[in-house]
């Protein structure tokens, strides 16, 4: 079976948190290893509806101030190390309000990504079911391959850490 690797487009789905930053760098490596372009998605889940007219200008200044905002963050990504490592050209952020998983996926179709490098909390157990796992519902319904990035500091449960020192028979 000839397998090929070919990453053209990669999307790097952010929200700022630790495991996203850590993400973003990996993301940008790929993207100068591969010369891909970049997209970055930010998804802002709305939680309000429109009842009036007044409400919806809320809304597009809330969107318009959100815009200026992840901009500033992008860019402080990049200060912060990630500028050296792709061409900023090749680069397009991107915001879109909705359920951070679906957005996420028809992003990825709609862009046609080849790759999506995305943050994972590691949360498992009771956390995991209350908070549910946005990275989880990627990787199950992406078109495209899906690396995720763990927190810095993961701990490996230790029932899987002690089969995994067990020889194999």
């Amino acid at each position: 079976m000839d397998v090929k690797f070919k990453v053209e487009r990669i999307l790097i789905p952010i929200d700022f948190s630790d495991t996203s930053r850590r993400a973003f760098y990996v993301g940008l490596k790929f993207a100068r290893q591969y010369d891909a372009a970049v997209d970055i998605l930010h998804v802002v889940e709305p939680i309000a509806s429109f009842d009036t007219g007044e409400d919806m200008e809320r809304q597009a200044s809330e969107m318009d101030r959100i815009q200026a905002g992840v901009n500033r963050r992008v860019n402080e990504l990049f200060e912060d190390g990630g500028l050296a490592e792709v061409d900023r050209r090749k680069v397009h952020v991107e915001i879109r309000a909705g359920k951070p998983y679906l957005e996420i996926c028809r992003y990825a179709w709609e862009r046609s990504a080849d790759l999506i490098v995305l943050g994972s909390h590691g949360y498992t157990g009771v956390k995991h079911m209350l908070l549910g796992s946005q990275t989880e519902k990627v990787v199950r319904r992406a078109h495209c391959m899906v690396l995720t990035i763990k927190p810095e500091n993961y701990e490996v449960d230790a029932d899987i850490s002690t089969e995994a020192k067990k020889p194999v028979p």
